[in-house]
């Protein structure tokens, strides 16, 4: 394994392995750590990873996707080394596997695809219909276009397509190398954050509790909506042998040291990791909802509860919606502003709706200081949610807690907790 070169923010980490009936699979990690939000919303500190692979058989090469714009030229250059230095690739590639089309992933189809004029774009039928709006200098009689259970031959080794629409775009295909039980995933298994796939020597050392925040966050956020989707790829991968699985972001998986597919199957049926854990979610203008909702947190944690806080006004709303995900319940706080909600608390409620999340409890508690009406409106969104129960009374805080309002969320946290 190397770097390909010296950058520090943007940079190729390549990981080769070779088996002995002549496969071989290059792994292309192109870090990005100047990247400060991911589709310009969601915040990610630790950067982002783009990756790609080369897969090489005795007889023939192939490339599974490209990158992000950010890391088109350096990514080239990486795989260009490949093929020159390296006999397994066969000096060239003879296919290019476009799994997804999203820009993050193909941005390098045309500079590609002039640099290797031999090459054969590889894609399902929607892809190729949503090629020119990509790529349109890509002529069509260079794209082969495959569907469910096609293979590709590239001797020794053989790549088998898996249809997986809107994993989460329309277009996806997952792919499958039998011989070395590898699947490409495509978006599915991603994460944010660029440490994991820039250190991972293999060992999958600490990834049970290393990897499940930032991919929960990623899957929760960008892939939540789908679901059902997720369900079926899932059900279609049951049984199939899998040593390594692959995504576009994030680290490669060994699955026999740390397997994600049950924390998929979780999140995509939406069952809570944690049943007995309670989300909860403040909006706060003056910061008193804010202390409430850490007075409540502890309260919980006094009655044995696991229990998180995420202030929206302070961060951002993928948290929230991630704990959403995880937790079995979720307490909604928020001030009265403008005779509604605080903004960043209906687009939470709006996101939730949006990602289909279903089957949780909830709890409302209002703040105001001459007309709260908070708890009306949330509850007006929340009803838009399937099987959300709520818990206890909805609690009502004048400005900030006094004996009374402090009693009531006693009370409502003695609920929370009599019922997880």
């Amino acid at each position: 394994m190397n770097d390909v070169n010296n950058h520090t923010t943007r940079c190729v980490r390549t990981v080769a392995r070779e088996w002995p009936s002549g496969v071989r699979i290059d792994s292309l990690f192109c870090i990005d750590r100047e990247i400060r939000c991911f589709e310009g919303q969601y915040p990610v500190a630790d950067g982002m990873t783009y990756n790609s692979y080369i897969v090489s058989g005795t007889a023939c090469s192939a490339v599974l996707d490209t990158v992000d714009p950010s890391l088109v030229g350096q990514w080239l250059d990486a795989a260009d080394r490949l093929f020159a230095g390296c006999a397994h690739t066969h000096g060239h590639p003879d296919y290019l596997i476009v799994q997804h089309l999203e820009p993050d992933h193909s941005a390098g189809i045309g500079a590609f695809m002039e640099r290797w004029p031999e090459c054969r774009l590889v894609c399902s039928a929607i892809a190729a219909r949503m090629l020119p709006q990509f790529c349109p200098w890509v002529a069509a009689d260079r794209v082969l276009v495959v569907k469910e259970g096609d293979s590709l031959d590239l001797g020794a080794a053989s790549l088998r397509f898996i249809s997986a629409p809107m994993v989460h775009w329309p277009e996806v295909l997952m792919t499958y190398e039998p011989s070395t039980e590898t699947l490409f995933s495509a978006d599915a298994f991603g994460t944010f954050g660029a440490s994991l796939a820039e250190t991972c020597d293999g060992s999958m050392a600490g990834y049970g509790t290393l990897w499940p925040d930032e991919a929960r966050r990623y899957y929760c956020n960008i892939v939540g909506k789908y679901g059902k989707q997720v369900q079926s790829v899932l059900k279609k991968l049951d049984g199939t042998p899998v040593h390594t699985i692959c995504p576009l972001h994030g680290p490669a998986l060994t699955v026999a040291k740390f397997n994600p597919v049950p924390l998929y199957g979780l999140w995509s049926s939406c069952t809570p990791e944690r049943p007995d854990a309670v989300a909860v979610v403040s909006a706060s203008l003056h910061g008193n909802t804010h202390e409430a909702a850490r007075e409540l947190c502890d309260m919980l944690r006094a009655d044995g509860a696991e229990a998180v806080h995420v202030a929206l006004t302070c961060e951002n709303v993928s948290l929230a919606v991630a704990e959403a995900f995880r937790c079995g319940a979720i307490v909604f706080m928020c001030s009265t502003y403008d005779a509604g909600i605080v903004p960043v608390m209906r687009d939470f409620l709006s996101r939730l709706a949006s990602k289909g999340l279903r089957d949780r409890r909830f709890a409302l508690v209002e703040n105001g200081s001459w007309a709260p009406v908070a708890a009306s409106q949330m509850l007006a969104e929340v009803s838009r949610l399937d099987g959300f129960t709520q818990a206890g009374q909805t609690v009502t805080i004048r400005t900030r807690l006094d004996d009374s309002s402090r009693a009531a969320l006693k009370t409502l946290a003695g609920e929370l907790t009599i019922l997880r």
